[in-house]
Order: structure tokens, then C-alpha cells, then sequence
């Protein structure tokens, strides 16, 4: 009896083992992503309630990624609720020609406690040469784990010619506090 408990429990944790390696051994190979380096970056105001920041990237071969994000409060910052458009834009380029564009919209209501989104909208353009190999969209309200609410849009696209893949990611938030 006794080397029939050893048995079934050499058993059960072989297969623990077993579930916990197989998966690595089929995992794929990580596709190489080229590192973005911020070539420029502006914030400014553009009016009491409307916040503009603009990122450009240089991620090699030819390729700039140019990532905009435009905030409009229904007041002024400084209001314990209110509500906040956000929309966020991630431009892919290949030697100043647009290739890909993903934008995401949220609009959100927030009171001191919570952020939520009102609503939301996505778009995503892709220029001939270029295939899309993913896209997703998600939305979710803030909580205690998160602290945010967000909207975001991935976009993935793969160059015909030369099998090399971008993502673009457009995320918009606001905090409980309209931030």
C-alpha cells in the first residue's frame, strides 16, 4: 500500500511537471523587435481645456512612428469630476509615406472614486504593401487593481516584402481623478 501512495504521487507529479515544461518547448522563437528611440517630443496646451502631446520614434531601416494624443476636459483640470475626451493616434511611415494608421477614442466620466468609459470608437488604415496580421480592441472601467479606465486598439502589420512586423498601439486613460 505504501508503495502504491509513492507510486501515484511520483505519478501525479511527473505530469505537474510534464504540463508545466511542454508549453516552452512549443513556444515560438520571438520575432526580433527593433528598439523605438524617441527622436522628438512636445506637450503643450492648445487652448484652457485641450492638451496635445506628440512622440516621433525612429525604429531603423526607413521606418518612423509618429504617436499623438489629444486630451479635451469638459473643465479645467483641477475638478473632482468631470468628464475627458481622449483620442490617441499611432502613425507607422516608411521614409515620411504613411503605411499604417490605428487610432483609438474614449470618452470618460470620472468623480474622485471612479473613471468610466462613457464611450469609445476605433479605426485602423492599412496602405497597399502592407498585410495586418493582428487586431484587437478592449475597453474597461477602473478598478481597484487598475486605477484607469482605458480604451486601446493593436494594430499589428507585416511588410510584404521584407516579413518585417510593427505594432502599433493607441491607448487612451483617465484616472478617478480625470488625469
Amino acid at each position: 500500500m505504501r508503495n502504491m501512495r509513492k507510486a501515484v504521487a511520483a505519478a501525479i507529479l511527473v505530469f505537474a511537471m510534464s504540463l508545466t515544461l511542454v508549453p516552452a518547448a512549443f513556444a515560438l522563437e520571438p520575432q526580433e523587435q527593433k528598439k523605438e528611440i524617441v527622436t522628438s517630443h512636445s506637450e503643450n496646451w492648445m487652448g484652457p481645456n485641450k492638451w496635445v502631446e506628440i512622440t516621433e520614434y525612429d525604429l531603423g531601416d526607413g521606418f518612423t512612428a509618429i504617436k499623438t494624443v489629444v486630451d479635451e476636459y469638459s473643465v479645467g483640470l483641477e475638478r473632482a469630476s468631470g468628464t475627458k475626451e481622449q483620442t490617441s493616434t499611432y502613425e507607422l511611415k516608411h521614409k515620411k509615406e504613411l503605411v499604417a494608421t490605428v487610432t483609438a477614442r474614449g470618452k470618460f466620466s470620472y468623480d474622485g472614486k471612479t473613471a468610466k468609459v462613457v464611450s469609445s470608437s476605433y479605426s485602423r488604415s492599412i496602405e497597399p504593401g502592407y498585410t495586418e496580421t493582428q487586431w484587437s480592441t478592449s475597453k474597461q472601467d477602473s478598478s481597484l487593481l487598475t486605477g484607469y479606465a482605458r480604451v486601446t486598439a493593436i494594430l499589428m502589420v507585416e511588410n510584404d516584402d521584407t516579413g518585417r512586423s510593427f505594432t502599433g498601439v493607441a491607448e487612451v486613460t483617465c484616472s478617478k481623478d480625470g488625469k
